[in-house]
């Protein structure tokens, strides 16, 4: 015997009275039951220790020592979890309850670690009967690491419950939060995707946001269908809207899947209209955002030809009329030159008015070039309409290398 052991032995001696019976720790050890590692005399050695003590300090002297030594497996340590909860109800005095909160904490890093899924009952068990935040959190955290699968819609309910307020102690419910949301991204199951998700719109510290944040990629690869169906959605604000659309656009989905949040989002903000100034705010940067997202990721819905137009004619600035324009000439189709020439003829006709903006000054330098990358010959005739127009020679020699574009 080695001389850790030894030290791990004299140890327990000192915690309990009586000695082993050295004929009753050599003998054959019988078959382990079937998914369980076969016990080796260290663990029959500590599991008899500990099933001696009376009190949650001696039990944990005796864990430590089961730790310190190294030999002892999951397999006593589920043991050891099973004796204390039964022993819970009669718990009486801090020093106790203290023994007890870190006799939970190193069964749940010890059976998380070993993916000891059985053990999922009486973890779960832990979370419901202690009171302290960091016994749940890293409780919560062992019931991913096993695996403990049918308590995944338990861990949501906690993370869900939590999201809604930060009650008279948000610091306490930040920290079970925590644990829900490690436990959510090793269970790696989409329905835990969204529950994560708004934990980086609610209450919660930039801390725990961001934390949300580097979780949610590693829950679920393809996101588009639960974030679309939040920009979709009348349940939720114009803040969490944007933010699902911020999400898809970090995300690592198809350039399709994004323009699909894009045109979604766009739809969903031209069927809103408020006076409040924040909320209007929002929903200008979610125009602008999915036009940008349009321009990169193209799309084929053709549903979006009018809200591009929208944006345009009432758009809250140039800079979201600039930004319809880019992404009608990124789509490059008749469609979107037809709109673009629109634009450009309206211009062409205050100019003739004598109402020239000095907006419509810069806008009508954005859309000949615009009109020019489309390469369509359906811009052919917009753009010869400058040529014919009262502009000045800078402006028509703008209509000249656009016209040059288009085969």
């Amino acid at each position: 015997m080695g001389m850790k052991r030894i030290i791990a032995f004299l140890a327990v001696f000192a915690i309990i009275s009586g000695a082993v019976n050295a004929q009753e720790a050599q003998s054959p050890a019988q078959s382990p039951a079937q998914g369980q590692s076969q016990n080796t005399a260290a663990p029959d050695f500590f599991t008899q220790q500990y099933d001696a003590q009376t009190t949650m300090a001696g039990r944990l002297g005796v864990v430590r020592n089961a730790e310190t030594a190294g030999d002892a497996g999951a397999d006593f340590y589920a043991h050891a979890l099973d004796v204390m909860l039964r022993d819970l109800p009669n718990l009486r005095g801090s020093t106790e309850a203290g023994a007890a909160d870190n006799l939970a904490r190193l069964f749940a890093a010890k059976l998380g670690d070993a993916q000891y899924t059985a053990a999922g009952p009486n973890l779960w068990r832990v979370v419901e009967n202690f009171t302290n935040p960091l016994v749940k959190a890293e409780t919560l955290t062992a019931l991913g690491k096993a695996q403990a699968v049918s308590y995944i819609p338990h861990v949501i309910q906690v993370l869900q419950d939590i999201n809604l307020e930060p009650g008279e102690d948000p610091m306490i419910r930040e920290q079970v939060a925590f644990g829900a949301i490690v436990a959510l991204e090793e269970f790696k199951d989409s329905s835990g995707y969204l529950p994560v998700f708004f934990v980086t719109t609610g209450w919660y510290t930039d801390r725990l946001k961001n934390r949300a944040r580097e979780a949610l990629p590693k829950i679920m690869d393809n996101p588009t269908e639960p974030l679309v169906s939040v920009i979709k959605s009348s349940s939720y604000n114009y803040a969490v809207k944007y933010t699902a659309l911020q999400t898809l656009e970090a995300s690592e989905v198809t350039s399709q899947q994004k323009s699909q949040g894009a045109v979604a989002s766009l739809t969903e903000v031209w069927r809103t209209s408020t006076n409040v100034v924040t909320q209007r705010s929002i929903l200008i940067s979610t125009r602008k955002l999915s036009l940008n997202m349009i321009r990169r990721y193209g799309t084929e819905d053709t549903n979006v030809y009018p809200l591009l137009e929208r944006c345009y004619r009432e758009g809250s600035d140039t800079e979201e009329q600039i930004a319809a324009v880019a992404a009608l000439s990124a789509l490059a189709t008749d469609d979107s030159v037809r709109r673009l020439s629109g634009f450009l003829y309206d211009i062409n006709t205050r100019l003739a008015r004598g109402s020239l903006t000095a907006e419509d000054e810069r806008l009508v330098r954005v859309l000949i070039p615009a009109l020019g990358n489309t390469g369509r010959p359906l811009a052919r005739n917009a753009l010869r309409s400058v040529l014919q127009a009262d502009w000045t020679g800078a402006v028509q020699r703008l209509a000249q290398d656009a016209l040059k574009k288009i085969q």
